[in-house]
């Protein structure tokens, strides 16, 4: 019985070395399309942290993965959009934001996200922190 539990716990051991693992850098992209409105994704109940909050997409860049190819990578499973361009915009502890623009494309949300929304950010009065971000990302108007 030990030699199985052995067995299995080595099984175990090696699919999890296999499994990209998170670090702690989150990469964020506020996209923002012609009428300057910002791309939001609603997290879906189920989800342990931040659940059913607004939240700009992107997600935690793999150990070994640059920032914009984990950007992309998070977008992607997130939304099915792929990012053409983008570029770093600020960096808030360990929180990476890049700017980008919407240019087409259909939004397919994955079991992470139950809805989404292109907002107005110019003119909100009590802004969330990724609110605040997109705001000055479309104040400067860069893109």
């Amino acid at each position: 019985m030990k030699l199985i539990l052995e067995a299995w716990r080595g099984f175990l051991q090696e699919k999890d070395e296999r499994e990209p693992q998170d670090s702690s850098k989150v990469a964020k992209i506020v996209l923002v399309d012609s009428n300057k409105n910002v791309l939001f994704l609603k997290r879906t109940n189920y989800m342990k942290k931040f659940a059913g909050e607004w939240d700009l997409p992107g997600g935690h860049v793999h150990v070994g993965e640059t920032l914009k190819d984990g950007l992309i990578r998070e977008v992607e499973e997130e939304t099915s959009l792929s990012i053409k361009r983008c570029r770093l915009y600020t960096k808030i502890d360990n929180l990476y934001f890049f700017e980008g623009v919407y240019e087409q494309g259909s939004i397919v949300l994955s079991n992470e996200h139950s809805e989404y929304e292109f907002r107005n950010v110019s003119e909100l009065e009590n802004p969330s922190k990724f609110e605040k971000v997109a705001q000055m990302v479309v104040s400067d108007a860069k893109l």
